[in-house]
């Protein structure tokens, strides 16, 4: 018997020594699982925080890379509101072809209006070239010689025109963006 204590006391320090080392692997055990839990969670909002900015740039990127066409129209003369000077200019209008594919059909005649029509202008503008030439010309005659000779002047009257132009489609989203001047006199 003398024998079975001292196989008593070595399962019970075995024991004693297997308890500790079972709370110490439940420990580490349950901070693992916390740090990935917090790592997945964290990087569950970085993620989700960077996702919004990227979208912004990528609608950015998108509208740089979207495909815009131009249509040039015919030299202009126009008298300045001031004195006796007199504006001519010829101008390229830069539009979204897919804005104006979107309002395919809408005033009749035309059809397709992101296709070619008479004088490789799209229809809708062919439709509207007598709106859209007098939106300009009452935009320009609106105008100093003072107001368009100078570079931010210039800037405003391009704007002032895509708004006029864009007013004279008639449809809910402008598809004009830019106007750009050939030749631009002022006598």
């Amino acid at each position: 018997m003398a024998k079975e204590e001292p196989k008593d006391k070595e399962e019970a320090s075995a024991e004693t020594a297997a308890k500790p080392k079972s709370k110490k692997k439940l420990i580490i055990i349950v901070a693992a699982v916390l740090v990935l839990v917090g790592g997945g969670a964290a990087a569950a909002l970085m993620s989700g925080s960077k996702k919004a900015p990227e979208s912004e740039e990528e609608q950015a990127h998108q509208e740089e890379n979207r495909h815009l066409a131009a249509v040039q129209l015919d030299t202009i003369i126009v008298n300045l509101s001031e004195n006796a000077s007199f504006l001519k200019v010829k101008m390229t209008i830069e539009y979204d072809p897919e804005i104006l594919a979107k309002y395919s059909g809408e005033g009749g005649g035309g059809g397709g209006a992101g296709g070619e029509g008479e004088g490789g202008m799209p229809p809708l503008f062919a439709e509207k070239e007598a709106q859209i030439r007098d939106a300009i010309i009452n935009t320009l005659s609106a105008k100093s010689a003072a107001e368009v000779l100078n570079p931010d002047g210039k800037d405003q009257l391009k704007e002032d025109l895509v708004e006029a132009i864009n007013e004279a489609l008639g449809l809910e989203e402008g598809p004009v963006v830019n106007v750009y001047f050939k030749e631009f006199l002022v006598q």
